[in-house]
């Protein structure tokens, strides 16, 4: 019998603060899927997995496998991404090339090309959506398989592999089948992934900086 994996919860690589809640309510339900309001810590994390956002949140690849599944056949968004490593740790370092004379290409003149895709995160009590950045590496193993068979509705496993230096991710196929021994979780039905198909992200969601905002950027390399 194959090793059993357990479920992991992996951080999130990044994520913007999202508007408060302005709605109260004194109303209370049991913690049950099927209601509006929900109750307890369960209730909580189902609120939150479903709420709409326009702030894209990054999934972190774990060390150990995590288990995703994507949501759509393809990419939300290709772009390339400038590594902007002068700037002062704590600042934002990385920026959306803008292609066509882009500040940026003049201190960094080799942007590295960024994919991103609809996924469901499952390391945690509740499905999560986010969205899976990767690289070229991996998006061809991505599109291999697209190429034959829907992306969308597919689980895989992902963990980041490598020495400190030199860290990469690594990507593998999980047969639903396979999901209760393997994973020790059940697949998602029909009805729980189209709850998510109104808030996909698009890439009007990818935060792309002007011009003057990506020259100062640039300046300050050469100071």
């Amino acid at each position: 019998m194959p090793e059993r994996k357990l479920l992991r919860r992996p951080r999130q690589a990044e994520e913007y603060d999202e508007a408060p809640d302005s709605t109260a309510t004194t109303n209370h339900a049991d913690d049950d899927t099927g209601l509006a309001v929900a109750k307890g810590w369960g209730g909580y994390r189902r609120t939150k997995a479903n709420a709409p956002s326009k702030f894209t949140r990054l999934y972190k690849v774990p060390d150990d496998e995590g288990l995703i599944m994507f949501l759509e056949d393809g990419p939300y968004a290709s772009f390339l991404m400038h590594w902007c490593d002068w700037v002062p740790r704590g600042q934002r370092m990385s920026y959306v090339c803008l292609q066509d004379d882009c500040p940026l290409d003049e201190v960094d003149a080799k942007p590295q090309a960024r994919v991103r895709f609809n996924i469901l995160d499952l390391g945690g009590d509740v499905p999560t959506h986010t969205t899976f950045e990767c690289g070229v590496t991996v998006t061809d193993i991505l599109d291999k398989h697209a190429a034959k068979n829907p992306l969308a509705g597919t689980y895989w496993a992902v963990q980041m592999t490598g020495p400190k230096n030199n860290r990469r991710t690594a990507i593998r196929p999980v047969k639903a089948r396979d999901l209760p021994e393997d994973w020790d979780t059940e697949a998602l039905t029909k009805e729980e992934i189209q709850k998510f198909d109104k808030v996909l992200w698009d890439e009007d969601s990818l935060e792309v900086n002007s011009r003057s905002e990506l020259q100062a950027v640039a300046d300050a390399a050469t100071q």
